[in-house]
């Protein structure tokens, strides 16, 4: 499945791995914290996601922004979705039919929201459950338009590492218009993972 391929890494806006899979390794305890006193994540451009997003609280989610302090509340974000320009020039794969011309449109359209589940498989698991409102800007790149997503404020986790993982819920299958192949381009109906494990630590403040 393409998980937002053509993904915010590429917009420079949110960063993606490229398969819209979270990789990398949970910081080592010894590691010093250096989530900084504000709560502005930047992408390798320089970006403010926080801005861009219109976000307060500090962005968990790109590979630059995955430390927070104990007791601070933070919002998760992940790869955006980007889509053919218009019904004109989007290519499908044989079969599908989208329920609106334009296939950012049909994305917005079948798009019921997400879930977010801290720390899965274990014990200390927990999730919650965001709707549309997730989507916090659309952005034309490159003439792709991408959606851009961030749950509303999570609470707090305990000191030490975590996951977060991201579940995405669609009404019907959507498909992006960018190729013909269904595992590139398409994403199924119902909830389905988004994201990968995302690995991620929060640390206590110093007295």
């Amino acid at each position: 499945m393409r998980a937002a391929v053509v993904s915010a890494a590429l917009a420079a806006m949110l960063v993606a791995t490229g398969t819209g899979t979270a990789q990398g390794q949970a910081p080592t305890a010894a590691r010093v914290a250096v989530p900084p006193a504000d709560h502005n994540c930047l992408s390798p451009d320089g970006t403010n996601l926080n801005t861009f997003l219109g976000i307060s609280e500090r962005i968990i989610g790109p590979p630059a922004c995955r430390e927070a302090f104990v007791g601070e509340q933070w919002v998760r974000s992940f790869p955006s979705w980007g889509t053919a320009a218009s019904g004109d020039r989007a290519r499908y794969p044989r079969g599908y039919t989208p329920a609106r011309f334009n296939p950012m449109d049909d994305f917005v359209s079948k798009f019921l929201g997400i879930r977010v589940v801290n720390d899965i498989g274990t014990a200390q698991e927990q999730s919650r459950t965001f709707g549309p409102e997730t989507i916090r800007r659309f952005a034309v790149f490159e003439g792709i338009p991408f959606a851009y997503f961030g749950s509303l404020p999570l609470s707090p986790l305990s000191a030490g590492a975590h996951t977060s993982t991201v579940f995405m819920r669609l009404s019907a299958e959507h498909c992006d218009g960018l190729t013909r192949r269904s595992d590139l381009s398409c994403l199924p109906a119902g909830e389905f993972p988004y994201t990968g494990d995302t690995p991620v630590r929060f640390f206590p403040r110093s007295s």
